[in-house]
């Protein structure tokens, strides 16, 4: 199984890579999108007990993006946060709006990453713990997909240290 989902991410990764994907653009409601994402974790996030939220202003998060690929993105996010932070954590999406962009930050209560290492974050197969097994984790291609989907529509994606400690992932979309 891991074998397999490591050739389709693999496959995805380079046809991102390579802007040979194809994308279903239309209007999305990223609000919609992101508690969509949540509700598909919220098992996952209980059996830990973590706390899974999206905290929103009212505003028009509406952006025009592939739903698919968006809410892959959003959800390799979280299923990364979900993965790296201990039991009893929070994991918080908060949306924000400009005149032009919709940004969506995916942030996290955990250990978070050392400052020099958050330049390796959405690289291919890069491990904060270099001790993880591929049984703990996933293909390890996840943030990389995350970061070709988005910039492949436009956008950008950077990783951040919150001042409380923890991780802050920054997605932002045009309008």
């Amino acid at each position: 199984y891991l074998l397999e989902r490591l050739v389709d991410d693999l496959r995805l990764l380079t046809l991102a890579e390579t802007r040979q994907l194809h994308f279903e653009k239309k209007s999305v409601d990223l609000a919609q999108l992101s508690q969509h994402t949540i509700d598909m974790f919220s098992a996952e996030a209980q059996e830990k007990n973590i706390s899974l939220a999206l905290e929103k202003k009212s505003g028009n998060y509406t952006a025009e993006l592939d739903p698919q690929r968006m809410e892959q993105v959003v959800g390799n996010l979280v299923g990364n946060a979900l993965r790296y932070i201990p039991d009893g954590s929070k994991i918080w999406i908060t949306l924000e709006e400009t005149s032009d962009e919709v940004k969506i930050f995916v942030n996290d209560n955990g250990p978070g990453v050392a400052e020099d290492e958050l330049q390796y974050l959405f690289d291919r197969f890069w491990r904060k713990d270099k001790s993880r097994t591929r049984s703990a984790g996933g293909t390890g291609l996840g943030l990389a997909i995350a970061k070709q989907l988005v910039e492949a529509q436009g956008g950008t994606i950077e990783a951040r240290i919150l001042p409380q400690g923890g991780l802050q992932v920054v997605v932002e979309l045009k309008k």
